[in-house]
């Protein structure tokens, strides 16, 4: 009997804390010089991206830059077996300011939620500069800023994203069920005590 609850206890708490898998999102990204210009950041955006091999988000999806900047590219890569985001600057360029995310994150399985972002590699910028790290349930985003200009290193950056399931939830039985239970109790034990 013990042996059957502990087995039951641990697929329990393994159902509650796998890791299925992304399998879509919308990825962006922005580098901006905001000290030398008012116009805004060089954009790449891909929406609905479905993710698989190869980098998400890259050149060709080039949306804006009103400030005519050089440089700021970096591909966005998400690994689904190793759940890693990876950032790869593809220039060594200068600028302030260099925004990344992942927005509208759709699951492999129903009820999966990211629980964490962390840092596990920095080589993206100049400078020393760590990212801001931020989270959402369904979305992510890392902002590397800094008052002085640092330079893209043509480096990378990796992020592990972590993500959890949410327990299924158990159906309270209906009180008339129970009070049903509790008469049936009383009933017998009353028929019991007059024999």
């Amino acid at each position: 009997m013990l042996k059957k609850a502990i087995v039951s206890m641990l697929l329990l708490s393994v159902s509650c804390f796998s890791y299925a898998g992304l399998i879509g999102a919308d990825f962006r990204a922005d580098s901006d010089l905001p000290d030398n210009s008012s116009r805004g950041a060089k954009s790449y955006q891909s929406l609905a991206q479905v993710i698989g091999a190869g980098a998400e988000l890259n050149s060709d999806d080039f949306v804006a830059n009103p400030s005519g900047w050089g440089g700021g590219v970096v591909w966005m890569d998400f690994d689904p077996l190793n759940s890693v985001l990876t950032l790869t600057s593809q220039d060594s360029w200068d600028f302030q300011t260099f925004d990344a995310w992942m927005s509208n994150i759709a699951f492999s399985q129903p009820g999966e939620f990211i629980t964490g972002l962390s840092l596990l590699s920095n080589n993206l910028v100049t400078n020393g500069i760590q990212p801001v790290l931020l989270y959402t349930a369904n979305s992510l985003h890392i902002s590397y800023s800094s008052e002085s200009v640092f330079n893209f290193t043509g480096g990378q950056a990796t992020f592990l994203v972590q993500t959890a399931l949410q327990p299924a939830a158990v159906p309270e039985p209906a009180s008339l069920a129970i009070f049903g239970l509790a008469l049936l109790g009383l009933g017998v034990g009353r028929r019991m005590s007059r024999r």
